[in-house]
């Protein structure tokens, strides 16, 4: 696996922000790019390394110059991509392009100063033909509901061979967080993320799109001081405990167990069967009338395999 030396170009250049973003500091310059290389070949000196620039211009020629030859990946807003930018990524032996589409739902993106309507991101997709297609999708736009979330999904099969799924976080002194204020939006609850994570995960996976990242962190990715939205470490895992929850109540649905239920799981899946703070375990014993619900790892069951045992 590639060693990922990060480029952060910003989502908005001067006077093109959108309603995401907080003012963007100075740009990247060459020497920053050796600079950040140097550093990671000397974190990881026995794995390949991948160049990725994040941002919402495509990468000017100087920044791809100081990669070295080494392979790069580039995540681009699709309205500061033209035929010709994209051109000239393809010249210089580019692997992979990323659009930061948010959804395909025109009203949202005309809602967030996007300038390009759902449409195009197809008809853009499918100029990508020959390079790495990546989707970043938001959810919780203003304008956008759990069901046009699963659009986007349904539209992103068979387009795209990746997808980031990106909850909307407000982030301090963007316009978004400005309306926030105003109490003209509101973000998305934990709660209602990780449903419309779930949903949209079971259509992605099954029809073969890689999802590479649920969710991110404000922070460490360079986006600023989240105030609101669904901020959580890992988002993908409240998913993966949800999934398994409903895993156990389709068998308990037909076993019907009393007394106490021992639940034997790989060691790996310890975690999401206990569910956060332990709430998958306080739903099954609730839902069942059980007295106790034991979860055990097992070292000999695998990834997603599970003994119930009542007693």
């Amino acid at each position: 696996m590639h060693a990922v030396v990060p480029v952060r170009l910003g989502c908005c250049p001067e006077g093109e922000r959108c309603r995401l973003c907080a003012p963007a500091g100075a740009p990247p310059t060459p020497e920053l790019v050796e600079a950040l290389v140097a550093a990671v070949r000397a974190e990881s000196p026995d794995r390949p390394l991948r160049v990725r620039f994040f941002g919402g211009p495509p990468p000017p020629d100087a920044l791809l110059e100081a990669a070295a030859g080494l392979p790069v990946d580039v995540r681009v807003r699709p309205d500061l991509l033209d035929r010709a930018a994209a051109e000239r990524l393809r010249s210089w032996k580019v692997e992979g392009i990323e659009l930061d589409a948010l959804t395909f739902h025109t009203p949202s993106l005309r809602a967030m100063r996007r300038r390009y309507p759902g449409p195009r991101l197809i008809t853009m997709l499918e100029a990508l033909a020959g390079v790495r297609r990546g989707l970043v999708l938001a959810l919780g736009l203003p304008g956008q509901d759990h069901a046009i979330s699963l659009e986007d999904a349904r539209l992103a099969v068979g387009r795209t061979e990746t997808v980031r799924l990106h909850p909307v976080l407000v982030v301090k002194r963007s316009a978004l967080w400005e309306s926030h204020v105003e109490g003209l939006y509101e973000p998305l609850t934990l709660g209602q993320t990780v449903t419309t994570l779930r949903a949209m995960l079971d259509l992605l996976e099954p029809a073969g799109v890689e999802v590479i990242r649920v969710g991110q962190q404000a922070g460490p990715d360079g986006l600023g001081r989240a105030v609101a939205g669904p901020r959580h470490p890992s988002l993908r895992e409240l998913v993966e405990a949800r999934r398994t929850l409903d895993r156990l109540r389709d068998r308990l649905r037909d076993a019907r167990p009393a007394g106490v239920l021992t639940i034997r799981c790989a060691a790996v899946d310890e975690t999401r069967t206990r569910g956060p703070f332990n709430d998958n375990v306080r739903a099954l014993r609730a839902e069942f009338g059980l007295e106790e619900v034991v979860v055990l790892p097992d070292p000999t069951l695998e990834r997603g395999e599970f003994v119930l045992e009542a007693s």
